[in-house]
């Protein structure tokens, strides 16, 4: 486990237009708004005030990644530990609403981070539209290089290996017992590959895929099963042209001691999906970018 991650939180994502991305996260993902200031919607899948957030912008783009410190002494000893190697820390303030305190700073491809502690809860229901998702999963972040993001992420975050495809090529870490709570893969421009959300159970899965149909959209690849995290999978996308992913029977690393990462070669596709065919073209080119500075 990570010494100072709890768990992913959510993205934030510019789009260039707030009320149709709004429109289908409430519609198709079910999610809630929780809040709208400033041209930024705030939006949650459960009672936490947001795992998802729109920023209005000219061009989709990745703003941040968040994550959960586990308490104030580990932002403490995080922010100690960036300062001791030299990292620059962009925002020591929550530059959000519902946070108690944050950090924001850069990886090494430039992806921006933020660090809290302190989300504040909403009480809010569910709506009953969509198919709401039991949990935010991970980023897929995409980089021109990821071998030093990776290494960011391990030796500075405290993140673990789960599974290593290609020589580095495609990493998965995990900083609790989720398989995986961050991937960081070879991408055409540093970005965002996709974002996942977590469901029950395949049943899940199917009722999204009547739910795209319904609004006109299709699953660009699944449902199928990764071998990398013995996950189910579908992935679709946004209005905005981010990749969204959906996925259940995340393996789950309990014991720390035992655990051996998986090693896959490229030319195995067992590792993409253990069912069927590898993902599309229009998915491996897809890397949303990163949010001008």
């Amino acid at each position: 486990m990570s010494d100072y991650i709890r768990r992913m939180a959510h993205v934030a994502l510019e789009v260039p237009d707030l009320d149709a991305s709004v429109a289908w996260a409430t519609t198709v993902m079910g999610l809630t708004e929780t809040e709208r200031v400033a041209g930024v919607s705030y939006l949650t899948h459960a009672d936490c005030h947001h795992s998802l957030q729109y920023i209005a912008a000219d061009r989709p783009a990745l703003h941040h990644v968040a994550m959960q410190a586990h308490d104030a002494a580990a932002l403490d000893a995080l922010r100690s530990r960036l300062e001791q190697i030299g990292i620059p820390i962009l925002s020591t303030e929550a530059e959000e609403p519902a946070l108690d305190r944050a950090l924001r700073f850069r990886a090494p491809a430039g992806h921006m981070i933020e660090v809290f502690v302190g989300m504040q809860g909403t009480g809010t229901a569910r709506t009953g539209a969509g198919v709401p998702p039991r949990k935010f999963g991970h980023p897929m972040l995409a980089c021109e290089d990821p071998r030093a993001t990776v290494a960011f992420l391990i030796d500075i975050l405290g993140f673990r290996l789960s599974d290593d495809i290609g020589d580095g090529t495609l990493v998965f870490m995990r900083c609790n017992p989720d398989h995986h709570g961050i991937g960081v893969g070879l991408g055409p421009r540093a970005g965002l590959n996709h974002y996942a959300w977590g469901v029950e159970n395949i049943g899940a899965i199917g009722q999204l895929g009547d739910v795209l149909a319904r609004n006109g959209s299709r699953f660009i690849w699944g449902p199928g099963r990764h071998g990398a995290g013995q996950n189910i999978f579908t992935y679709h996308f946004d209005p905005a042209g981010c990749i969204v992913e959906y996925y259940a029977d995340l393996y789950q690393v309990w014991d720390e001691r035992t655990y051996e990462p998986g090693r896959w070669e490229l030319d195995d596709p067992r590792f993409a999906n253990l069912w069927g065919p590898g993902p599309p073209l229009e998915m491996m080119e897809t890397a949303t970018p990163l949010a001008d500075r």
